[in-house]
């Protein structure tokens, strides 16, 4: 199987041990750090910039891929033209979570697209062809096994992640629990900004790595604490832990109920931890990511849907939408916002693009145009929220009085009975703020229901 690919997947496994894959991986060539390390890419390429075609140009002599797999489009931009690529394209996306709004729009790209197992219907009611539950996740080789280095495993319960409560809404009143499991005698920790060689010392000293996930996936922890020899302690109702380790025997399970009670037992038997996490260590073996690779190519053949046909203003909206939260630069998103606007120029979805890209390429200095835009778009559409949306952004910080009066009337009158249309486009703040993430959490119940409400509330907020 040939796989071009917008990561460096050596960053999880050697290309070595990836039997039967031919891998060419392209990026700007200072792109890619990963904990600490710089991972180089075959092909030096903007995707913000450049096109499928040029890319494929630039491939290696012979190289003629079987898929393009590409990882994470709310991080990493899309080639433009994309939706002509010659050969089957698949995308993996993670954590729709916190960019919901920005991903949503990018059905026309991908012949199939991998999530998380809680994703699939999701993405399917947003219209993705070919949506499939995949494991996107394995312990990074390089950095994650059992240090010989490391000391004796004297912390008893570890934890190494995100302490941001805004991101890790649920997550949080469970550090708490894990930090005052000191109160009963046990030495635990959590900590935050450790990664590397120098995350995978840490993890050897501990005896259980606590891990939870945010969308009952199997997350980066989940492997990468059974790499480093400790016992893998998660919540119990993971929807996909079973599939890669035997509860009870190969990691531990613990409910809302049970959890000091399960650590009291694990370190009470100290013969019984030990066996549970060498056994673990012994499975995450076979859950390199390399061994998992072999599955996309099934994927791709039992795809039941051809990519879907999108017109070419919806295209030029879902890759510029999308580009809002990647590294591009400003000059490239307001590139691919123009291309949309032209593509609708009297469509409000495309005036409201525009109008953020005027905020993220300019600062300040794009306000105005960006008023205007919105402005325009809200003359053409009266109902459209987004557009309202970011005005009162604007309104908040330059008081309008009679656009405020539009503003509130919009919200109290017509958010009620505003439909999907009306709320289809992106809104400030971009980011991960509190803000932001309410409304891509709003927007995932919206669309699990089939009930817009959820959604146009938390855009009138």
């Amino acid at each position: 199987m040939r796989v071009l690919s917008n990561l460096p997947l050596e960053c999880f496994d050697d290309r070595a041990a990836m039997h039967g894959v031919d891998l060419v991986t392209y990026g700007p060539p200072d792109r890619m750090l990963v904990d600490g390390v710089r991972f180089p890419f075959d092909v030096a390429f903007d995707p913000s910039n450049g096109t499928i075609e040029e890319l494929l140009a630039a491939l290696p002599q012979g190289f003629r891929p079987d898929v393009v797999m590409l990882w994470w489009p709310d991080q990493e931009p899309l080639p433009a033209g994309l939706e002509r690529c010659p050969v089957p394209v698949v995308g993996v996306v993670s954590d729709y979570n916190l960019s919901l709004p920005q991903v949503a729009g990018l059905w026309p790209f991908f012949d199939a697209l991998l999530c998380d197992r809680a994703g699939v219907p999701l993405f399917e009611r947003l219209t993705f062809a070919n949506v499939r539950y995949w494991c996107q996740y394995a312990h990074k080789r390089p950095f994650h096994f059992a240090h010989a280095d490391a000391g004796p495993r004297d912390v008893d319960v570890g934890f190494v992640g995100n302490l941001n409560p805004v991101v890790q809404r649920e997550r949080a009143p469970w550090l708490e629990r894990v930090r005052r499991l000191a109160d009963h005698g046990v030495r635990s920790e959590v900590r935050t900004g450790v990664s590397g060689s120098d995350y995978g010392r840490y993890l050897s000293r501990c005896r259980i790595g606590w891990n939870r996930s945010i969308r009952g996936e199997m997350n980066l922890r989940a492997f990468e604490v059974p790499a480093c020899g400790a016992l893998l302690l998660m919540e119990r109702g993971n929807l996909e832990v079973a599939d890669f380790f035997a509860p009870g025997d190969e990691c531990v399970l613990h409910g809302d109920d049970d959890f000091e009670d399960v650590v009291r037992s694990l370190l009470g038997d100290p013969a019984r931890c030990a066996r549970i996490a060498a056994a673990g260590h012994r499975r995450v073996q076979q859950h390199r990511l390399g061994n998992r690779l072999h599955e996309v190519a099934a994927i791709v053949a039992e795809r039941t849907q051809p990519r879907p046909v999108a017109s070419a203003a919806d295209v030029a909206l879902g890759r510029a939408t999308a580009m809002l939260m990647t590294w591009a630069d400003g000059a490239a998103i307001a590139k691919a916002a123009l291309a949309a606007h032209a593509q609708a120029p009297e469509d409000p979805r495309a005036l409201n693009l525009l109008g953020l890209a005027a905020v993220r390429a300019r600062g300040n200095d794009g306000a105005d145009d960006a008023y205007r835009l919105w402005r325009r778009a809200l003359q053409i559409a009266p109902r459209y929220v987004p557009a309202a949306t970011n005005l009162g952004a604007l309104v908040a910080s330059a008081p309008d009085d009679a656009l405020a009066r539009q503003l509130r009337s919009l919200r109290d009158g017509q958010l009620a009975a505003a439909g999907w249309a009306e709320l289809d486009g992106p809104t400030l703040p971009l980011g991960y703020g509190a803000l932001a993430v309410d409304r891509s959490l709003a927007l995932q119940a919206a669309v699990r229901s089939g009930d817009p409400r959820p959604f146009a509330q938390a855009l009138a907020r």
